[in-house]
């Protein structure tokens, strides 16, 4: 009776999520405008298949380190599931205003496996890209005062920033846990949680430095295919491609997106970091709100494509409990015969 319970829930638990993300799909269309978003696009009839194309292979690249890292961890899964199962978490972070917060525990929830190890394996795919993600945002930052700056000053501080902020997070020595270790008896349990996991990523980077290497590279790469969106805008708009002007605008977005996560579907916050940031490269703002669209198409088409997935489980579940129920009403159980 626990176990029909527990499925009830699961399946109850996974329609709600479908309508409430349906919800707020249609709100995100309805406020972004849908027939501004059409006019835009009429102009980058070309960028936008080139940029979804770039966000499958990122998406394929992701799928490969999240099912590297959990296989470290004695965890096997298919790809089709690891895929469905990211693109529905990032669906309710992308549109509800909970962003990584709801996103990053439900990809563990999900995968329905020990929690102890998917955490750590997770926590050590996202810890890698994050880290990749603040590469190319510092490398933006340097872009962008070198663009800004006639002298030498600010790139120089810029590039101390850098310096810093590679060796503080390529230290071995936890920082989580030296801070829980000050803190004492005050340290709340979720902080300690965190603790051990970063001790555990930190030690398996150092038992173990060609998977999180291999994951790196992988990240990495990641990271330049967001950049190739940008320079696919641009090439589109005819405007000349400098890798400098590219960076700049993928930093400052970047940085905007970090910040406005609360936001749902970002809703005005990607398309005024966009303008920000084409300005802040000497282009005309108007043409910023391009690429905040075609990104903003491409992020509501996966988070389509992952409600859908949630609803198919969702289905899926409900039709394995009436089966099992009917089953056992039906005496098709097997039971044991007396001799």
């Amino acid at each position: 009776m626990n176990g029909k319970e527990s499925k009830r829930h699961i399946a109850r638990g996974s329609l709600l999520l479908t309508l409430i993300g349906v919800t707020l799909f249609a709100w995100v269309i309805v406020h972004a405008g849908p027939s501004a978003i059409v006019h835009q696009l009429k102009a980058l009839r070309i960028a936008l298949p080139i940029v979804l194309a770039l966000s499958v292979c990122r998406l394929l690249l992701q799928t490969l380190t999240w099912s590297i890292a959990l296989k470290n961890e004695g965890l096997d899964f298919g790809a089709v599931k690891l895929i469905g199962i990211r693109l529905a978490s990032q669906a309710m972070g992308y549109l509800t205003v909970f962003g990584p917060v709801l996103s990053e525990p439900m990809k563990i929830k999900l995968l329905r496996s020990p929690v102890e190890a998917t955490a750590t394996a997770t926590f050590l795919d996202n810890g890698v890209y994050w880290f990749t993600s603040a590469l190319v945002g510092i490398a933006g930052c340097v872009s962008i005062s070198l663009l800004k700056s006639q002298r030498g000053s600010s790139a120089l501080a810029f590039s101390a920033i850098f310096v810093l902020v590679i060796v503080f997070m390529a230290r071995r020595k936890p920082v989580l846990a030296s801070v829980a270790g000050a803190l004492g008896k005050r340290s709340p349990s979720w902080f300690n949680r965190g603790a051990k996991i970063e001790s555990a990523i930190r030690e398996l980077r150092a038992e173990k430095p060609k998977l999180v290497g291999r994951i790196f590279w992988l990240d990495l790469a990641c990271q330049l295919l967001l950049v190739s969106e940008v320079a696919v805008v641009l090439w589109s708009l005819r405007l000349p491609l400098h890798l400098i002007n590219v960076l700049a605008i993928e930093g400052l977005t970047r940085g905007v997106k970090m910040m406005t996560g609360f936001v749902p579907a970002r809703l005005g916050a990607d398309e005024g970091g966009a303008m920000s940031a084409f300005a802040a490269s000497g282009i005309s703002p108007a043409l910023g709100l391009t690429l905040a669209l075609t990104r903003r198409t491409r992020d509501l088409s996966w988070a389509l494509v992952g409600l859908a997935w949630i609803a198919w489980r969702s289905q899926l579940s409900k039709k394995n409990q009436s089966d099992n129920e009917a089953l056992f009403e039906g005496g098709g159980l097997p039971c044991k015969s007396s001799s």
